[in-house]
């Protein structure tokens, strides 16, 4: 199996700024990263390896200097620097799953560049993931999963995991987002494609510091009670109502079809418009 593709400077590695603004740093690797470095990867004295700081994004290259005690000398990559992040943001709001299924969906969430995962309570939900059910735990080890499968994935930021709220509360909160409301009635539902086709006429200044969240219901369906929650963002123009056809999904297969939706398909087609259209900004009233 292949080895992570970028490291990430976490909170056990202690970091001493070398230059005074960040760009070359001193690095002395907590217990889990030098026994990689050293003991699977077998690291020499003047191998490189890339790291990223997943708070900030910003990437380094990091020289092995010293193996005992072990120690780096980290530059800011200049060709790839600090990666800025693109809005709008993506996220995923869900009701918990059981068993090992979220594990997987959370894997899949982190490859496919998710930026946040919000659990919430709705009317039918079964798993409630309380502090009573030991929240504090599971979100322990969902950060393990976040960042074994970011550094292998190459991938430089953290995902976000947020404490388990109410769907009445979770949308209240973000009233100023868009959601797309995965429903098991295609009646009135958008099909995926043009929930796209909607999105992209927006302009890029509507997408400033805003989150897209798919938001997906428990194996139960959505109750009355939840369709209620709805009402005021609906009527804001906030909400879409997106179908995946007439078949009934299990709660792991629509949480893992949104995730794929969101990051794979809806996300970089945004991307791509903002990034042409800032080219063309850019090179308005160029020649």
């Amino acid at each position: 199996m292949a080895g992570p593709k970028i490291f990430w400077i976490d909170q056990e590695d202690r970091v001493e700024d070398l230059s005074g603004d960040s760009k070359t740093v001193s690095l002395y690797p907590g217990r889990e990263l030098s026994r990689h470095l050293l003991s699977s990867l077998r690291a020499k004295e003047g191998d490189s390896f890339p790291f990223s700081d997943p708070e900030t994004g910003t990437i380094y290259r990091g020289t092995l200097v010293s193996r005992e005690p072990c120690s780096l000398k980290l530059v800011v990559d200049s060709e790839h620097a600090t990666r800025t992040h693109f809005f709008p943001r993506l996220g995923i709001v869900f009701s918990p799953l059981k068993g090992d299924s979220f594990s997987e969906a959370l894997s899949m969430a982190v490859m496919a560049g998710i930026d946040i995962l919000q659990p919430v309570i709705s009317d039918r939900s079964i798993v409630r993931w309380s502090e009573s059910e030991g929240w504090s735990s599971k979100a322990k080890r969902f950060a393990g999963i976040v960042r074994e499968k970011s550094q292998l994935a190459g991938r430089t930021t953290r995902m976000h995991i947020a404490s388990p709220l109410s769907l009445k509360e979770s949308l209240k909160n973000r009233s100023s987002d868009v959601f797309l409301w995965f429903d098991e009635d295609p009646v009135g539902a958008l099909d995926p494609m043009k929930v796209i086709d909607s999105l992209r006429r927006f302009s890029l200044q509507f997408w400033e510091q805003k989150t897209i969240w798919s938001v997906v219901g428990p194996e139960g369906g959505w109750s009355p009670k939840d369709r209620d929650c709805l009402r005021e963002p609906e009527e804001k123009g906030s909400v879409f109502r997106v179908s995946l056809g007439e078949r009934v999904f299990s709660g792991e297969m629509a949480l893992l079809a949104s995730i794929l939706f969101l990051g794979t398909f809806l996300g970089p087609a945004l991307a791509r418009d903002s990034h042409i259209l800032r080219s063309g900004f850019s090179g308005a009233g160029e020649g």
